[in-house]
């Protein structure tokens, strides 16, 4: 198993908690971009790589009544999640036509997927853990059928929002006075966000795709104060507070909440930079 893959088994039940919501519109909004493509070919076969917790997939098997949807993930944990909101969200015919698969998007044929076989791909919040985006695009592009299409949503290179800069610099300060190393980064190495639409288009244009169109949307939380704490302490960066030792959590702890009473209200509506695209493989290719 991969690191990106045992990491979030062993968050798929935190993601769903805290992040998944978080996620949910801008991801949802995917679905508006490859419209076209479905609606040419009713009963579509469409590919959600990358599924998560399955938030779009099922949003897909909802939307559109006769399209046959995969959600493939490299992740367990997040499969058995993603069933879990199948059985509770989806009536029994739309159930029917879910597939969820365990696989990975840089070898989706692997997972089963035959070549030229999908109508259309989505992607929400995935590329960017791939260690390989390149190959995740070449991949994604093998198994679309002539005149597919692809679209994805990814973070952009973005300043940190300022409750992420408070646990940053709390931790910083916490491990300077200690001499101690930061510890080290979890789940393997990954690309990483797009920087703009631009470098979205390069990135396509290279793996073989035409009709390229990427724009820059925004993705819009707010947090209470309460909710950013927890969100940070519990879920996005619990496993750098984990291997910490307890007495120097509870010092990056005490200087987070320091740094969080002086923020004021404002700060925790979260305004966050992506880039999202729409693609096609050449139907003679």
């Amino acid at each position: 198993m991969s690191e990106m893959g045992a990491r979030y088994d062993h968050r798929a039940r935190l993601y769903e908690r805290f992040w998944a919501p978080v996620l949910a519109p801008a991801a949802i909004r995917l679905l508006d971009a490859i419209e076209p493509t479905v609606a040419a070919v009713p009963t579509s076969h469409l590919l959600d790589a990358g599924t998560g917790s399955g938030t779009l997939a099922l949003a897909a098997a909802r939307r559109w009544p006769q399209v046959r949807v995969t959600g493939l993930d490299i992740s367990a944990g997040m499969l058995a999640v993603a069933r879990e909101a199948a059985a509770a969200r989806l009536a029994q015919p739309e159930r029917e036509r879910l597939a969820l698969v365990e696989g990975s998007v840089v070898d989706p044929n692997a997972a089963g997927l035959a070549p030229a076989s999908i109508d259309a791909v989505i992607s929400s919040f995935a590329l960017h853990l791939v260690p390989d985006r390149a190959a995740a695009l070449a991949g994604l592009r093998g198994v679309l059928r002539p005149g597919g299409a692809l679209a994805f949503v990814v973070w952009a290179q973005d300043r940190p929002w300022a409750p992420e800069a408070a646990f940053d610099a709390a931790l910083a300060e916490v491990l300077a006075r200690s001499g101690s190393a930061a510890p080290p980064p979890v789940g393997g190495p990954r690309s990483g966000p797009v920087a703009s639409a631009a470098a979205a288009r390069a990135e396509l244009q290279e793996a073989g795709f035409v009709e390229i169109d990427a724009w820059e949307p925004t993705l819009q939380h707010r947090f209470g104060r309460a909710a950013a704490r927890a969100f940070f302490v519990e879920y996005d960066r619990a496993e750098e507070l984990a291997a910490l030792s307890r007495a120097r959590q509870a010092q990056v702890l005490a200087a987070f909440d320091a740094a969080l009473a002086q923020l004021p209200d404002g700060a925790f509506a979260w305004h966050a930079r992506l880039v999202a695209a729409r693609a096609v493989r050449p139907p003679g290719g």
